[in-house]
């Protein structure tokens, strides 16, 4: 009985942090594609914002899950579940080390007027929300397919 709300309250609580976490990438490449640099700023800064969000959702999110597991009578050890662990592993460490550190220093880098902000739009922004979106891809593949499951 308690299983099915877990559930859809994990699977939202990790949308809302795809959504804060992805969202601003998105649009900051978005706009330095398609030249728009005067808007890469304000969203890049909206990162810095939103962007605290995602820490304690994501540390929610994970939390509701093994409480759906439990709940499911789902072996919380089971492979497809250890690959699930190992790739959230993944995107919080590259989110924390990689993706969200580049994008607050790309919006203080417009702000301050820095000449080379320039610079950090190049193809390491799309190399960066391509990673992220591969790993968020893997991450869906793994709780929708549930591979050695």
């Amino acid at each position: 009985m308690l299983h099915s709300p877990l559930v859809f309250l994990h699977i939202l609580t990790m949308f809302a942090v795809v959504a804060f976490h992805s969202g601003p990438q998105i649009l900051t490449l978005a706009a330095a594609r398609t030249g728009q640099e005067s808007a890469v700023g304000p969203i890049a800064r909206m990162y810095g914002r939103t962007g605290r969000a995602v820490p304690p959702l994501g540390i929610l999110g994970a939390l509701l899950g093994i409480g759906a597991g439990l709940t499911g009578g789902f072996n919380l050890l089971a492979p497809w579940l250890l690959i699930a662990y190992a790739l959230f592993a993944a995107l919080i460490i590259y989110g924390g080390v990689v993706s969200a550190p580049y994008l607050v220093r790309l919006g203080d880098g417009t702000r301050e007027n820095r000449s080379d902000w320039g610079e950090l739009l190049g193809s390491r922004l799309t190399l960066i929300v391509a990673i992220d979106a591969l790993i968020l891809g893997l991450i869906i593949a793994d709780m929708v397919l549930k591979p050695f499951g």
